[in-house]
């Protein structure tokens, strides 16, 4: 083809036609540059097409990650519910709503108000997307502002948490010499699952070591401890209320998620 368009050139000029080399000359110019322009065209498809596949694979991984904390917040709220339920339990006894404790319960009580309900809700997508600068990647208006509250929203529950935790293990502190040994490992690893039926036969047959007496005597002689425990259940009641909505915006965001993919999986 190159060895054509040479011999055109030599053609018109040997034969002195000067004006129509130029316009030729201009044709090839031309021709060069629609060629450059429909390769960068072609390259600048091929990019879009690589950035729009990326995109759907962080959508995708988002999409796994909102999965994962929403089952693992839909089971640690029923653990949350049953600590909530087990410290009233022990603040009715304290203040005289409960005559005849259950002595069994109330060692569960003050064994599980004691613990943590520890749970994770970081997205190691959207970290990867954030300390990557792909956060521009997302073309999704309504995603890209749910993403831009993530960090404030986990800034705020680890503040929560520095604040609240230590009420925790305050009252643990306290209340750790209450239960003599076989007790706690009994109550920590038979019924330390969170998914633990406290009405089971083993529940009901289980004998403690602990007496009564010490177990009652033991809460009262505790300075203060229907205020700490107060505290402690209020704190353990904002959490529910956070893990609801965590779980309703859990929800909401995955749909966006969905829509977004099936919007992406529809363009041609």
């Amino acid at each position: 083809m190159l060895h054509i368009f040479r011999r055109i050139r030599h053609n018109l000029l040997t034969r002195n036609r000067f004006t129509k080399y130029l316009l030729y000359a201009l044709g090839e110019i031309v021709l060069v540059v629609i060629g450059i322009l429909i390769a960068l065209q072609i390259n600048n498809w091929n990019e879009s097409l690589q950035e729009q596949e990326i995109y759907s694979s962080y959508l995708i991984r988002l999409r796994s990650d909102i999965e994962l904390i929403q089952v693992t917040v839909r089971q640690k709220r029923v653990w949350e519910a049953k600590l909530i339920d087990l410290a009233q339990y022990q603040l009715d006894v304290l203040t005289g709503e409960v005559n005849s404790p259950d002595p069994l319960k109330l060692a569960m009580s003050i064994e599980f108000t004691a613990s943590v309900n520890r749970y994770e809700i970081s997205s190691p997508t959207y970290k990867e997307l954030n300390s990557t600068g792909r956060l521009a990647l997302i073309e999704n208006d309504s995603i890209r502002d749910f993403l831009s509250y993530y960090d404030l929203y986990i800034a705020m529950r680890k503040d929560q948490k520095a604040e609240w935790d230590p009420w925790i293990h305050q009252y643990r502190s306290q209340v750790r010499g209450i239960l003599k040994p076989e007790d706690r490992g009994f109550i920590d690893f038979v019924f330390g699952d969170e998914n633990a039926d406290l009405q089971s036969p083993t529940w009901k047959n289980y004998k403690l070591r602990t007496p009564e007496a010490s177990i009652i005597g033991g809460l009262s002689s505790i300075p203060d401890l229907e205020g700490l425990l107060r505290d402690v259940l209020t704190a353990r009641q904002i959490t529910l209320i956070f893990m609801d909505q965590e779980i309703e915006n859990s929800s909401y965001f995955l749909a966006l998620l969905d829509s977004e993919l099936h919007r992406l999986s529809s363009e041609p």
